[in-house]
Order: C-alpha cells, then sequence, then structure tokens
C-alpha cells in the first residue's frame, strides 16, 4: 500500500500546482486586461488633448481668419471644446509615468499659456477683430506645434511602456507554465518508477 500512497501524495502535489499554475495565471491576465484598458483609457485622453491643440484650435483661427466661419461660431467651438480639454487634461494626471513627466510638465506649462491665447481669440472674436486673429497665427503655431510634439512623445512612451509591462507579464505565465509542466512529467516519472518496484516487489 505504501507505493500507492506515495503516488496519490504524488498526484496531489500535482494537482495542488496545477491549480496553483492557473489562479496565477488567471490573475495575470487579469491584470493585463486591466493595464490595456488604463492604457487604452489614457492614451484616449491624451489624444482627445492632441485634437484639442493640434486641430480644433487651428482650425477655428485659420477658418474664422478666412471668413470660412463667423466669429460667433468661433466662440462656440472654443468654449465647447475647452470644457471637454480640462475634463481630459484632469483624467490625464491620474496616469502619469516616471518615464513621461518631462513631457507632461511641459504640456501643462504650454497649457497655461494657450489657455490665455484662447480667452485672448474669445475676446477679440467677441469684439469681431479678425485682423487681431489672422495677426496671431504666428503665435499660436509656436504654442501648439511645441504641445503637439510633447503630447506625441507621451503616446509613444505609454506604448511602450504597456508594451514592456505586458511583455513581463506574458513571461511570468510563460515561467508558470513551464513549472506546472515540470512539476506533471516529475509527477508522472516517479508515479512510473514507483508502480515498476511494486510489481517487481
Amino acid at each position: 500500500m505504501r507505493p500507492k500512497f506515495i503516488v496519490y501524495c504524488l498526484a496531489a502535489i500535482c494537482l495542488a500546482f496545477s491549480w496553483r499554475g492557473i489562479l496565477l495565471t488567471e490573475n495575470i491576465n487579469n491584470t493585463l486586461e486591466e493595464n490595456a484598458r488604463q492604457s487604452e483609457a489614457s492614451i484616449m485622453e491624451i489624444g482627445m488633448c492632441f485634437d484639442w491643440y493640434g486641430v480644433i484650435i487651428v482650425d477655428s483661427v485659420i477658418k474664422t481668419s478666412h471668413g470660412v466661419i463667423s466669429t460667433n461660431e468661433m466662440v462656440d467651438v472654443l468654449e465647447e471644446e475647452s470644457k471637454n480639454k480640462d475634463e481630459y487634461l484632469e483624467g490625464y494626471k491620474d496616469s502619469i509615468t516616471e518615464d513621461e513627466t518631462e513631457y507632461a510638465d511641459f504640456v501643462f506649462a504650454q497649457e497655461e499659456k494657450i489657455s490665455l491665447y484662447v480667452d485672448q481669440l474669445i475676446k477679440w472674436a467677441n469684439n469681431n477683430d479678425i485682423d487681431k486673429i489672422k495677426a496671431s497665427i504666428p503665435l499660436m503655431y509656436q504654442m501648439t506645434d511645441p504641445t503637439i510634439d510633447a503630447i506625441n512623445n507621451i503616446m509613444d512612451t505609454k506604448m511602450y511602456y504597456n508594451e514592456k509591462k505586458s511583455e513581463e507579464l506574458y513571461g511570468q505565465i510563460s515561467q508558470y507554465r513551464d513549472f506546472m509542466i515540470l512539476a506533471i512529467v516529475l509527477s508522472i516519472v516517479m508515479s512510473i518508477c514507483t508502480s515498476h518496484k511494486t510489481r517487481c516487489i
């Protein structure tokens, strides 16, 4: 009976290791999904800020300068989209990683300057002063272009960080899988040896 008892013990140990491996793998998969969700959300938030600096402001100023849209329409767009931008920037603050701090600090510093510029644009628009709006175009690009570059760097950094983190977690899954396979193989080998010994006895 003793060899059979050993076999049962080995089977139980194998099952325990396998079950633990399954639980750990499931936890890692959940972590991967959560990381992907957070990364996607933060990239979307900073991406919406890219639209604000790189598209909405520039588009509004250029179109107003060329009479494509009225000054009233320009004011409506800037005031509405500015609120959305504030919401996205606030959400982005919670996802800043150490690797992107330099870029993030630059964006927030630029945001203060650009906000003042947008306030001035709205004042000119309310006064229907299209000449001043048009004259401010070079200044607009001086502020928005480097801000867009910094946002691009943030998005690249986030994607790289997420890929690196995913690779590390996938590496852990691979290690657990290899460990489970080894435990099963060893258990089978020992069971065979034990059974053979039993027959010999």
